[in-house]
């Protein structure tokens, strides 16, 4: 069963300007920052009322996130849910007929495995189940 809420990620095409703006207006505190090499996307987790939100970019036009940003502009991108077995859940997900669109968990931050369900599945919302490494830890800025 999924757990509890793990983040709210958004695309944004101004990355250390959408951190200054929910810094500086609604006194959000930045958790970490990073480039995540593989897939040309920069990363912000900002903390906000106990939640976290992860802010998306990339600089490179061709990437998923970038192509995103060039169709749909900003806004919310998925809803991601802590689960303690990625493995087993996507095989219960996919056995009550859910489609997945990462049949297996790939790579996500600081070691953690991620999937995300088929959103034509679930009222249109793209969901990330997430599955902390057991070294995952808030990397403070």
């Amino acid at each position: 069963m999924l757990g509890p809420l793990s983040h709210i990620a958004v695309i944004v095409t101004d990355l250390p300007a959408a951190i200054d703006r929910f810094q500086s207006l609604l006194g959000a505190r930045l958790v970490e920052r990073e480039h995540l090499r593989e897939s040309g996307t920069d990363v912000a987790v900002l903390e906000l009322g106990g939640a976290h939100i992860e802010f998306l970019t990339s600089r490179v036009p061709d990437s998923k996130v970038g192509r995103l940003l060039r169709e749909r502009g900003e806004g919310i991108h998925h809803l991601s849910f802590q689960v303690e077995n990625i493995t087993t859940e996507l095989a219960r997900w996919q056995a009550r007929g859910l489609r997945l669109l990462d049949a297996v968990p790939r790579a996500g931050l600081h070691g953690r495995r991620i999937a995300f369900l088929d959103p034509e599945d679930t009222a249109g919302i793209l969901i990330e189940l997430v599955e902390e490494s057991g070294g995952a830890k808030e990397a403070s800025l």
